[in-house]
């Protein structure tokens, strides 16, 4: 029987499992490796860390990073109170939105108890067909142009988003927007316990926001005066409460719609 008597090379008995590796590979252990990428140096914990689970690291980094931001989010955005939504041909300006938001927080009560009243309040534009006609050369003027078709798609995409989404009850909205929807709003009379002069109904599920005393005492405040902006025909209404939406929440909502209803009794 033929013997092996070859000498083991140098170093081998005492090899790294790595280098083994590296040997099965064809790499020549006994020259020293320049090649920074599959360099594993004796030692150099956080190079062979890195070498041998860069991918986990580099993802583990980034989810990481997605976290930390979404929490810091969390923890930095205001503790609102109330959530109320526009929806109509009206482009928003900050002093209609500030109007909006000073005259409803002054009935709101402070709901969470933190000594503040926060009303988050959305705005979304969108204008039909008949709008765009009516209003094209007073958009353009005032403005430089009208939305387009496909804006108006994401618009209303946007406005059925919001009210299927559980967080906003009280709507401003365009009449005509309002007699698309108006079977899913809540009646007045299931709100108030009884109906309101015919003057300021917009139908049984909702009343004419220039028409209410509410608006009539703030459109008179200097900070709401810009309440005078919105359309004649915006309508106030509330839906439901739908299985998303918190009960607390939409208790406080019917709280504050009744509060502008009853605005003045």
């Amino acid at each position: 029987m033929e013997q092996n008597n070859q000498a083991p090379q140098e170093g081998v008995e005492n090899e790294s499992n790595a280098a083994k590796r590296l040997r099965g590979l064809g790499v020549d252990m006994t020259d020293k490796i320049h090649d920074e990428d599959v360099s594993i140096k004796k030692g150099n914990f956080f190079g062979n860390l890195w070498y041998q689970h860069k991918w986990f690291i580099i993802i583990g980094s980034v989810l990481l990073f997605i976290a930390v931001y979404f929490a810091v989010n969390k923890i930095t955005e205001p503790d609102y109170d109330m959530y109320v939504t526009y929806a109509g041909p009206l482009y928003m300006d900050s002093e209609t939105r500030g109007a909006v938001k000073f005259s409803f927080e002054q009935v709101m009560a402070d709901y969470d108890g933190n000594g503040e009243k926060l009303l988050n309040f959305g705005s979304i534009t969108y204008q039909n067909a008949e709008q765009q006609k009516q209003t094209a050369e007073e958009m353009k003027e005032k403005y430089g142009g009208i939305l387009h078709v496909s804006e108006n798609y994401k618009a209303l995409t946007s406005i059925q988003s919001q009210m299927l989404s559980g967080i906003v009850a009280i709507h401003l909205i365009d009449e005509a927007l309002y007699d698309m929807y108006r079977g899913n709003m809540v009646k007045i009379e299931d709100v108030l316990g009884y109906s309101l002069d015919d003057g300021v109904l917009a139908g049984e599920s909702g009343v004419y926001f220039k028409k209410t005393a509410f608006y009539r005492y703030m459109v008179a405040l200097p900070e709401g005066k810009a309440l005078k902006n919105l359309p004649d025909d915006t309508v106030l209404c509330i839906l439901p409460e739908l299985t998303t939406m918190d009960d607390e929440l939409f208790d406080n909502s019917v709280a504050l719609y009744k509060a502008i209803l009853e605005f003045g009794k």
